[in-house]
């Protein structure tokens, strides 16, 4: 037998198939705008800290927070002392509360 057009089942099947797709990419979406935003001078903190334990050295920098600068040391053991305006805990290296 010689068909020229598609069945029901064959045209539900497709159906299913792109709206699992559309399902799929528009959770992928919601979720990326839901990656919250770090400053950068938290990463170049964190940056510092692992540098600092990956090499077993002190890494001192300074970062800038709107118009002020302020400096922070990251030591090999993995501490981070920095001013206290930045409110850098100590022990963990993160930002408890920002300036």
């Amino acid at each position: 037998m010689n068909r020229l057009g598609v069945t029901l089942i064959e045209l539900i099947v497709v159906l299913a198939i792109l709206s699992v797709m559309a399902g799929v990419t528009t959770l992928a979406f919601r979720r990326a705008d839901m990656t919250p935003r770090v400053a950068p001078w938290v990463s170049a903190i964190a940056a510092a800290r692992r540098t600092a334990v990956d090499s077993n050295r002190t890494v001192s920098l300074t970062v800038r927070v709107g118009d002020n600068v302020y400096a922070a040391t990251a030591l090999p053991d993995g501490s981070v002392v920095a001013d206290a305006a930045l409110g850098v805990d100590r022990v963990t290296g993160e930002v408890t509360r920002a300036p």
